[in-house]
């Protein structure tokens, strides 16, 4: 009889090997929900890790898409990766854009400035990063550019890599290692302000390349001690929340120079970790909840949640103003849910169905040329 840590290595390979990867919905849930509990004024609320959350996630199921259509038809279409990604990104953040721009203009009188053109443009990170992070309702959209620029790059990359995946692993380790000493050579050498580490594309790439390298040493069957030991027990999970939070705590004890040197990565490396044992343990009682179906709607919508809760938190808790602060939380949550609904299912879904379409048809088509 196998034993239970083996057990857990092999649900982990089950759970990657389906078409939806279980407890991905339910992960994106947290994150998100680690944003708007921030923003709504719970300062205690880690809403940059929801962030971090969503960089190691992007990174992670990217890669992995990526490998698997390497395995499949032996190479990678840069043309269909940015046709689906156009599909799944562009309509509801226009919509939004738009949307609020409207108000800009017809309600307050005004016209779309600099920070909205460079979000227009998916730059406001570097905006925000050489402007002290302006607070509006376009704020947010720094960590939309971030990710813009990683899906403009990392699959040329892939691809330069994509037959030799020990090569892509150490090139992974060297992006990131870069990464940490560029950002401590700039906050400790140049005393560059902690606006633009936190913001710039150069300053966070590491996050996202620990999901690509966690993709690829999972494809690898790289390190399956370390998987077996940490996917072994419900608990695991726990203990590397610990630890998140340890980090957390031993920050202000350091300064801004232990977040903005290695914090960063080694926060990003336990997001990595907790996201692969939230798939391996979603079958398990104890974490099984991730997969329930409000689970998987609040993940599905994640993406307007997250672009609408800047536009919606504020004006309802103004509203409520003389109600207790659980009326407005809320309050203001079901309203920004039922926003972020109505972007998906009249702007996203309908772009959705065409990009399973055409990833249909391009099956269709492989299919007939190998037969």
């Amino acid at each position: 009889m196998r034993s239970d840590s083996r057990l857990g290595l092999d649900s982990l390979y089950a759970a990657l090997g389906q078409k939806q990867i279980p407890a991905l919905d339910g992960v994106r849930m947290i994150a998100v929900f680690l944003v708007i509990l921030y923003h709504f004024g719970f300062s205690a609320v880690p809403g940059g890790h929801g962030v971090m959350i969503f960089f190691v996630l992007s990174g992670f199921l990217i890669t992995w898409l990526l490998l698997d259509e390497q395995a499949i038809s032996g190479t990678v279409s840069l043309r269909q990766f940015y046709w689906r990604r156009t599909l799944r990104i562009f309509p509801a953040f226009y919509a939004f854009w738009f949307l609020l721009m409207a108000v800009v203009v017809f309600r307050d009188g005004g016209r779309p400035d600099a920070h909205s053109w460079s979000a227009f443009f998916y730059v406001s990170n570097y905006y925000s990063a050489l402007n002290d992070h302006p607070v509006n309702g376009l704020s947010h959209t720094w960590s939309l550019g971030v990710e813009e620029q990683f899906y403009l790059l990392w699959p040329a990359v892939f691809l330069l890599c994509r037959s030799n995946l020990r090569l892509m692993t150490h090139v992974l380790v060297a992006v990131i290692g870069c990464v940490v000493i560029h950002r401590s050579l700039l906050t400790l050498v140049f005393g560059v302000d902690q606006s633009y580490i936190y913001s710039a594309f150069d300053t966070r790439v590491d996050q996202l390349m620990v999901g690509c390298l966690v993709a690829v040493l999972l494809k690898r069957r790289a390190l399956e001690w370390f998987w077996t030991r940490v996917c072994a027990h419900p608990v695991a999970p726990l203990v590397t929340v610990a630890l998140v939070v340890a980090s957390m705590r031993i920050a202000p004890l350091l300064g801004v120079y232990f977040r903005e040197t290695v914090g960063y990565t080694i926060q990003g490396i336990l997001y990595g970790v907790l996201l692969i044992q939230m798939v391996a343990l979603s079958s398990t009682p104890a974490w099984s909840w991730l997969n329930y179906a409000p689970a998987r709607f609040l993940g599905r919508i994640s993406y307007p949640l997250y672009l609408y809760q800047q536009l919606t938190l504020y004006p309802v808790r103004r509203m409520l103003a003389e109600y207790p602060v659980p009326v407005q939380l809320v309050a203001a949550v079901m309203v920004t849910i039922l926003v972020a609904s109505v972007s998906y299912y009249v702007v996203e879904r309908p772009f959705l169905r065409l990009k399973h379409r055409t990833d249909l048809l391009r099956r269709l088509n492989r299919r007939v040329a190998t037969a």
